[in-house]
């Protein structure tokens, strides 16, 4: 029973996104309205072909779920919330509720962080941890680009700054949540997922901001040796739970 509840959730965010990526929701696809407005972190169309990837993965963490121990109830409420919201996403992003997707996919992030962390590091496989790490680090960026799209759309002076350097607060932000997981969760999936994006962002802005360009190409070059440096496999003397 509570695998066939894991597959509706996952069955329903599967027919969103199919629906989204063709013109049954208000006539435009989700790139088409992603393009509407001119924002620096909006990575390339290419980038968005990860997520039927990221969902054969989570097909397969359905698949093996094991609903037999004590904490799979409380995976499966947080896997359903996350499902509902993101599915709830394409249609307020498709009929310009842009505030509206903000805030989903900034529920749908803390639930996936919190069904993330319901998981120790020692079963960081395909099989468990792994497809969760994929959807909560692409649900997150998607958090940032929506909430950077929705600044624009409201034509908010970002407390002043310009959009090279906001835009370059924001990538060192993503940079340090993925050198985070990289370093206390010994997760290289999270740094992988951004360092696509990034290399996305500078396919689309197609290096016209130079300094937006070597910001990017720096902190995904961190980001590489932060996977090296605090691989699984590397000696560490922290404990494989943390605080945060």
């Amino acid at each position: 029973m509570k695998k066939m509840i894991l597959a509706f959730a996952f069955l329903l965010l599967t027919a969103a996104l199919t629906i989204s990526n063709s013109t049954l929701l208000n006539g435009m696809t989700t790139i088409e309205i992603a393009h509407k407005l001119p924002i620096l972190l909006m990575p390339a169309d290419f980038t968005f072909f990860i997520r039927p990837i990221i969902f054969v993965f989570l097909a397969y963490w359905v698949v093996k779920f094991n609903s037999g121990d004590l904490i799979s109830t409380k995976r499966i409420v947080l896997f359903i919330i996350a499902c509902l919201t993101n599915s709830a996403w394409f249609p307020f992003w498709h009929f310009g509720y842009f505030g509206w997707a903000c805030l989903s996919t900034l529920v749908g992030a803390f639930s996936l962080y919190a069904l993330y962390r319901s998981y120790p590091s020692k079963q960081n496989s395909w099989g468990h941890r792994v497809p969760i790490a994929l959807l909560f680090s692409w649900t997150l960026i998607s958090f940032v680009v929506n909430a950077n799209y929705l600044i624009v759309w409201d034509e908010w002076n970002r407390l002043g700054l310009s959009s090279v350097l906001w835009t370059i607060i924001n990538l060192t932000v993503l940079a340090a949540i993925a050198l985070h997981f990289s370093y206390h969760h010994r997760d290289w999936i999270i740094s992988t997922i951004f360092i696509w994006v990034f290399f996305g962002i500078l396919v689309n802005i197609q290096f016209e901001e130079l300094f937006v360009t070597l910001s990017t190409l720096f902190l995904i070059v961190i980001m590489i040796i932060g996977m090296f440096m605090f691989s699984p496999s590397a000696p560490s003397k922290k404990n494989e739970e943390t605080s945060f």
